[in-house]
């Protein structure tokens, strides 16, 4: 009986051991933001998935319904750990605080990001003097905008810029002639060209790379938590590779209805057609080449612009801004 007795607290003692081995006690809770923008719905494939529980990893998914005033001015002020953002903000964040460290470049705006035209004007040169709303003021749209209204020998100082955050909200100005071009995304922004108010001008397909996504992270992180970091990373492009088989495309958007577009009416057609808005990187060449090189000319361009705005840059170092090292070094295990 006492044999058995003590047995019974061996067995109990060491599985007790094994849960402590199995799960580290010093095991964080992070928190991804990201809004309804159909290219960073691979945090929900990351977490639905299981692929950062696997890592070790515990990461929670926060949606914002505002972009710059939701996720990045949360991301900002340190309320949530990753932000999935375009990369333009994050350098602008970084050159002011460098408390932040671009970590991976995702995909591109590739048609997702479009420019309006009031029907009731002919082209864009009629805008000199005019109010154009945005989205966001920021300097990813800026530049995207600069490059738009380069077309008709225009420069931003030529025109106002007014920002209403919410898509729905902007579509309502631009309906009333409050603003008489816009900058805005799908699914708002093709609205107001299926009514015939606008007429699509240009959309970040037309100038390829030139609104590229990503990953920040915040620089306490990375110092105090490397490891975490590339756990994140590996559970994120492990679930790049997974949402890129065609063989999941069915499995993806049945993820997409239950989590980013939860309590939409959206169809498998309908985030079909939002797929095509950005450009994920889903190879390990174009993994490689968008985070060891064109990242950094992208930064280049960037703050040239920026400079030319009046901001002022401490560094131009692109490498300054970024440790997209990290996700290589993580893509080549995983691809």
């Amino acid at each position: 009986m006492i044999r058995n007795s003590v047995k019974i607290l061996l067995i109990a003692a060491i599985a007790i051991y094994w849960v402590f081995v199995a799960i580290p006690l010093h095991a964080k809770t992070y928190t991804v933001g990201v809004v309804e923008w159909e290219p960073w719905a691979t945090a929900y494939v990351a977490a639905e998935k299981g692929f950062w529980k696997s890592e070790g990893i515990h990461v929670t998914v926060k949606q914002f319904d505002d972009y710059m005033g939701g996720s990045v001015k949360a991301f900002k002020f340190g309320k949530i750990d990753f932000g999935i953002m375009m990369l333009g903000n994050a350098v602008d964040l970084i050159r002011k605080a460098p408390r932040y460290t671009i970590i991976y470049e995702h995909d591109w705006s590739h048609g997702g990001d479009l420019f309006i035209l009031s029907g009731k004007l002919d082209s864009i040169g009629d805008l000199k003097g005019k109010r154009i709303g945005v989205y966001s003021t920021a300097a990813p749209i800026g530049f995207f905008l600069d490059k738009v209204l380069q077309n008709a020998h225009l420069k931003i100082k030529d025109v106002e810029l007014i920002e209403v955050s919410n898509t729905s909200k902007l579509n309502k100005s631009f309906r009333n002639g409050v603003v008489s071009a816009v900058v805005s995304y799908d699914p708002e922004a093709s609205k107001v060209v299926g009514d015939g108010t606008g007429k699509l001008m240009f959309t970040s397909a037309d100038f390829p790379g030139v609104i590229p996504e990503g990953i920040v992270v915040q620089n306490r992180i990375l110092k105090d938590d490397p490891a975490d970091v590339e756990k994140f990373l590996r559970g994120w492009l492990r679930a790049v590779k997974w949402q890129s088989d065609p063989a999941n495309l069915e499995a993806y958007f049945a993820i997409l209805k239950r989590t980013m577009f939860k309590g939409t009416a959206y169809s498998s057609q309908d985030i079909e057609k939002l797929t095509m808005g950005g450009k994920i990187h889903g190879t390990l060449g174009e993994i490689t080449e968008k985070n060891e090189r064109e990242i950094h000319e992208y930064i280049k361009e960037l703050l040239a612009y920026l400079k030319e705005s009046g901001a002022r840059i401490k560094s131009f170092k692109p490498r300054d801004y970024t440790a997209t090292d990290i996700a290589v070094k993580e893509a080549k295990k995983i691809f």
